[in-house]
């Protein structure tokens, strides 16, 4: 059992309320030994980080402000045992506010209107110092092999941010899962520990991180020519669906592997004259509205 610290050693502000209210789960889920729970977080979905015995101590004694994967991991498990019998991702999805809180920062304006995207440049590549141990490449479960190792070729085994060259990566998801995201290509980008740290505390929009998707899509030649007409089209028009021959079907392959499309009526036949309705994901509509920032040439079209 770990005791909340005293109140002259609790931390202050949205820290000390994220761990009062973590100490009151902790105790009706009737204060479960560090380890029970730390292995209990190895039996949870493949969306969900594993917690060390030292991470769950550090977490409920306020030693460190956790990540919110591993915040979210103790938080479900604490739940599935909580005696009032919540729903854990509900009560995740409490806490993910309270840490927010802890880890946003300070805003200085009340303008939530939406910047258009920018690119990262190198003044960003350099972060002030986390405290972050990380292995040279960390890669959450339920991503496929062939995923992780597109992504690492994707980035050349470095930090996506550009000039940073950290070799020591994570895989981040750009869409939290807990927001709607999936564990595909598309969603998924290398990013170092502090840049990671950076894009988790808000301080790179989602835009810019899938703006760094689209460079990298276009330079590196990932899609035929007809994908990138095809988001080509949708960057401009906007629009979320479209037809395409059936017997082409394998033109449209990259784009529906990454996540990017999805087909939502088949033709009749394979033969010339038939046609297929796709449509593009959520992902892929984020993806076409930072295409035409992404350097690749447009699509003429009236």
């Amino acid at each position: 059992m770990i005791r909340i610290p005293g109140e002259d050693d609790l931390p202050s502000g949205a820290h000390r309320n994220l761990l009062t209210n973590l100490h009151d789960l902790y105790r009706r889920a009737g204060f479960p030994g560090i380890k029970s729970i730390s292995n209990a977080s190895t039996c949870l979905n493949d969306n969900c980080d594993i917690i060390s015995h030292q991470g769950v101590s550090n977490i409920l004694s306020g030693k460190s402000i956790p990540r919110w994967s591993k915040l979210e991991s103790l938080v479900i498990v604490l739940a599935s045992l909580d005696v009032t019998r919540p729903e854990p991702r509900k009560v995740a999805q409490e806490f993910q506010s309270l840490w927010i809180n802890l880890v946003a920062p300070p805003t200085t304006n009340n303008d939530t209107t939406a910047s258009p995207p920018r690119i990262l440049t190198n003044q960003d590549a350099q972060p002030s110092p986390i405290a972050v141990t990380a292995p040279t490449f960390k890669a959450g479960r339920g991503i496929s092999t062939r995923i992780r190792r597109d992504l690492q070729l994707e980035a050349g085994g470095k930090c996506s941010v550009p000039n940073c060259g950290s070799e020591t990566i994570e895989l981040s998801h750009i869409t939290r899962i807990s927001q709607g995201g999936a564990n595909k290509f598309g969603n998924l980008i290398c990013l170092c520990p502090n840049h990671h740290a950076w894009f988790d505390r808000g301080r790179f929009s989602e835009q810019e991180i899938r703006l760094l998707k689209a460079r990298f899509s276009w330079n590196q030649r990932r899609y035929s020519d007809v994908e990138i007409m095809w988001l080509g089209v949708f960057s401009k028009r906007g629009g979320t669906h479209f037809v395409h021959p059936s017997s082409d079907r394998a033109s449209l392959h990259s784009l529906e592997a990454d996540g990017y499309i999805e087909l939502t009526d088949s033709g009749l036949d394979d033969s010339k004259d038939s046609m297929d309705t796709w449509r593009l994901t959520d992902m892929g509509t984020r993806l076409a509205a930072v295409w035409s920032d992404s350097g690749a040439p447009p699509t003429n079209i009236r």
